[in-house]
């Protein structure tokens, strides 16, 4: 149990202050308010899209404007209650929903959450997020998880459940045949994931051997390029947002068959809609999840899923910039450990 003299004053966090510019402040620990629990943060993954503010100061439509705190991927540990949260929560261990809505617009109320025009996100511009030592969160949002899961897979629970949004998007099922381009940490989660839900065909297209052996190890089928498939399948996950690979994987739709875009990349999407039409493919994006964490923090507690395995490296908070500026060979996913 956590007691109040226990949390300190002031921390450090991570602050991208420009584009490639990163910088440890001391900034204030923040008094959870009513509905929210103060967090000592444990892992965060840093994400693809987190590479994106740092090399070209946004991603998609989200653009940096002033310095902002990255982090959106992570889990932590209950050290204090805002009013009308239960006191018995303290030292609680939990995965965090980044995605706060407003819950009252058309989008919310029919279940929508995740395309609520005016959510907050934890870690893109608007909302700090969990690069440093402490962060409030709403109670909601944070979600119990027992020591079956480590704190690295307890932050990997956003990750999985982008692959889990997308698997559900393309309603794969008992039979279906998947395939799978990117095989970074959403693209090695789709694998797993869809072969969960009964996909016996997997197929993943990747060009780095590393990531090619672990999604063989999961159970798929792997080609270096695409040019080496001639194969159709009913869903295809595209988690790569490359252009040219988003044209070409949708001609390796069956007709009827169903384009799951995940990858978020190049704003133009370059479909061959001639062939999209003709044969009535079904295009569909996915923004973010929704109702996934319960889900995804059983199969990680009932070892269906493998979260660890994913793991390239973890950095301490005060090196956290190499995750950025010193690739590794065969990179997937590097945590930073931020109160390590």
């Amino acid at each position: 149990m956590y007691s109040p003299s226990a949390i300190p004053d002031t921390q450090q966090a991570l602050f991208l202050v420009a584009k490639e510019t990163l910088a440890l402040q001391t900034t204030a620990v923040a008094q959870p308010q009513a509905g929210e629990v103060l967090l000592k943060i444990g892992s965060v993954g840093v994400c693809g899209s987190d590479k994106h503010f740092y090399f070209d100061g946004r991603c998609g439509s989200e653009i940096i404007t002033e310095p902002m705190i990255m982090g959106h991927e992570f889990g932590g540990t209950i050290v204090a209650v805002g009013k009308g949260v239960s006191a018995a929560r303290v030292g609680q261990r939990v995965s965090v929903d980044p995605l706060v809505p407003c819950g009252h617009c058309p989008h919310c109320l029919r279940g929508d959450y995740n395309i609520c025009p005016t959510q907050q996100f934890f870690g893109v511009p608007g909302t700090y997020g969990a690069m440093q030592q402490y962060l409030c969160v709403p109670a909601r949002n944070a979600h119990a998880i027992s020591d079956a899961i480590s704190d690295h897979a307890a932050a990997m629970v956003e990750t999985i459940s982008v692959a889990l949004a997308g698997v559900q998007k393309g309603r794969v099922q008992l039979g279906s045949r998947v395939l799978i381009t990117g095989g970074g940490p959403v693209g090695l989660f789709a694998v797993q994931v869809a072969k969960a839900f009964g996909a016996t065909e997997v197929v993943l297209v990747e060009p780095q051997d590393g990531r090619r052996q672990i999604a063989h190890g999961l159970g798929a089928e792997t080609l270096r390029d695409l040019a080496d498939n001639d194969r159709q399948y009913d869903v295809l996950l595209e988690c790569t947002g490359v252009q040219s690979v988003r044209h070409d994987a949708c001609l390796h739709v069956v007709s009827g068959g169903r384009a799951i875009i995940i990858g978020v990349g190049e704003p133009v999407g370059g479909f061959p809609m001639s062939a999209v039409i003709e044969r009535e493919v079904t295009i569909h994006g996915v923004m973010r999840y929704k109702f996934t964490w319960p889900a995804v923090i059983a199969a990680l507690e009932a070892q269906k899923l493998n979260a660890d395995i994913l793991i390239s490296r973890s950095l301490p908070l005060r090196r956290a910039q190499e995750a950025w500026t010193q690739p590794i060979v065969n990179e997937i996913k590097t945590m930073i450990d931020v109160n390590g």
